[in-house]
């Protein structure tokens, strides 16, 4: 009881919610690198999203913070809701860290969120109330902050806001330091709760069943032969989707991260395809690696729990850095943000072979302010400015169409001295970002740098969108079947936005730009 009582105060105590300086924050933002439509914390550390759940009416995020500071450390889980997942109000810290009987700390890992709707665990208490259910792993550290072990456990909410910790945890103890970061869900098939949970050092996911979300049983191992494994396996997901262009036929997706300074973590996200009975995955064959993304800065996504009946949509939020450098940008008063929330949906490209895509949530478009830019068509030699696009929040579309140059794209947050490039690429069939003379490089020798993605072109043109949000640029290819996302860092907030073509003439379609308006701040005039 005395634990339970401290662990609420200190979720209290620790609130990261406070109205009038995040708008302080917010009013007095310059080259603070603090992103306008993208969810932030309104100060300190954070890196994974954690229990993505949808409960009581409102979209949860959790997310690792350190309530600290701006480095990591003191991993706890923090917390903020939305009605659109896009416009986010901090909540109180859910799960703090906490110290134990002898002498160590248990830090709050990454983990998942469900809410048990039927009451399953039977731990809601009294009739009519539905537990949120948290299951995170417990990163134990010694006194001299080495760690120790990682095991799952639990804690739960009858409110969504005040977690109590399970008096009998952990959940699963290998008495290992490396086994963590659960996602469960339930398989309505198999009619259980079903745990896919990574051992990263042994690039292996395991799988658990439970009927009761206490009781866990080790049903199925997935890894050997298969992926990437040039990096660590952390933060995986499992979830199936329909197959766009193939009637009646769906795939279930295992996601995984992979990355620390270490190691070399682009891209940072792989997938598989392939048939899940409910206790074990059976993988597609892999010519080669696949990825959700091939920008430096997406990883550990994952999706969305329990979407009302009436979406059936898979909601994927992922963390916008890259452990290579994420203690060193240059944001202040904050490090780390999320990506924009994203749809994902499944397409057969050949037989036996299918493609994982992801684009923007529609949510995202009620936020666009005002049109900047709209013209039919634009045929380009060298540079156009487009006049009147000055700003560091937009939401750009546009179907390409590369003609005779060797390169034609966009120059976004562009300046006397800066500018970050998207370009279709002809030598080589890509789309490339390009950030080398994106501002403020100079943080870290790995953060300069080229992404490249192969893009088909063919007489329909190369469909882009493209999402701005001062220190972030996430592009979408072909309805999000290839995606490029990467942070920057501009010297100066005047930007300008310039169409170019070089080595020959190249046309634009379809060109509109917005604006777009942070949901905490009032709109611009």
């Amino acid at each position: 009881m005395v634990k339970r009582i401290v662990l609420l105060v200190c979720a209290w105590v620790l609130c990261v919610y406070d109205a009038g300086a995040q708008m302080e924050l917010l009013k007095n933002d310059r080259l603070t690198y603090r992103p306008g439509f993208h969810f932030a914390p309104t100060r300190n550390w954070t890196n994974d999203p954690n229990g993505l759940v949808y409960y009581n009416g409102r979209y949860h995020m959790f997310y690792q913070y350190n309530p600290y500071g701006d480095l990591w450390g003191h991993m706890t889980w923090a917390h903020a809701v939305s009605k659109d997942l896009i416009k986010w109000e901090d909540m109180p810290v859910a799960i703090p860290e906490y110290k134990n009987s002898d002498g160590t700390t248990t830090m709050i890992f990454s983990g998942t969120a469900v809410a048990d709707k039927t009451n399953s665990s039977g731990l809601a208490g009294k009739e009519g109330k539905t537990p949120l259910v948290a299951i995170y792993t417990s990163h134990i550290v010694d006194s001299n902050g080495k760690a120790t072990g990682q095991s799952q456990s639990m804690a739960y909410s009858l409110d969504g806001i005040k977690f109590t910790l399970y008096d009998k945890n952990p959940l699963i103890d290998l008495h290992t330091k490396a086994f963590r970061d659960p996602k469960v869900f339930w398989h309505r098939k198999s009619g259980k709760w079903v745990m896919i949970v990574a051992k990263p050092t042994d690039y292996l996911l395991q799988f658990y069943g439970s009927p009761d979300l206490k009781n866990w049983k080790l049903l199925s191992s997935f890894g050997g032969g298969i992926g990437d494994k040039s990096k660590i396996w952390e933060c995986p997901d499992i979830f199936e989707l329909p197959v766009k262009n193939a009637a009646g036929e769906s795939k279930w997706v295992i996601t995984v991260s992979g990355g620390h300074p270490q190691q070399n973590n682009f891209p940072g996200m792989q997938y598989f395809t392939g048939t899940f009975d409910g206790n074990a995955f059976s993988a597609d064959k892999q010519d080669s690696a696949q990825y959700i993304d091939y920008g430096k800065d997406y990883y550990a996504g994952i999706v969305y729990n329990c979407l009302p009946e009436n979406d059936k949509r898979q909601i994927m939020i992922g963390w916008a850095s890259s452990w290579i450098y994420a203690r060193n940008i240059p944001t202040k008063g904050f490090r780390g943000q999320m990506a924009i929330p994203r749809e994902l949906s499944m397409f057969k490209i050949k037989q036996g072979k299918y493609l994982l895509c992801s684009y923007p949530v529609k949510e995202v478009e009620k936020y666009r302010e005002k049109i900047l830019f709209n013209q039919a068509a634009i045929s380009i030699r060298e540079e156009k400015l487009l006049n009147g696009v000055n700003e560091d929040k937009l939401d750009i579309q546009f179907t390409l169409f590369p003609g005779t140059a060797s390169q034609s794209g966009i120059k976004l947050l562009k300046n006397t001295r800066d500018e970050t490039v998207v370009y279709y690429n002809k030598a080589d069939s890509s789309i490339k970002l390009d950030r080398t003379k994106s501002g403020n490089t100079s943080f870290s020798p790995k953060f300069s740098s080229i992404e490249s993605v192969p893009v088909p072109v063919n007489r329909d043109g190369v469909p882009v969108r493209i999402l701005v949000d001062k220190n972030s640029i996430e592009v979408f290819i072909n309805g999000g079947k290839q995606v490029i996302t990467d942070l920057v860092f501009p010297s100066t907030e005047n930007a300008v936005t310039a169409l170019f073509a070089a080595g020959g003439e190249a046309s634009f379609r379809d060109v509109k730009i917005w604006r777009m308006k942070s949901p905490m701040q009032p709109a611009a005039e």
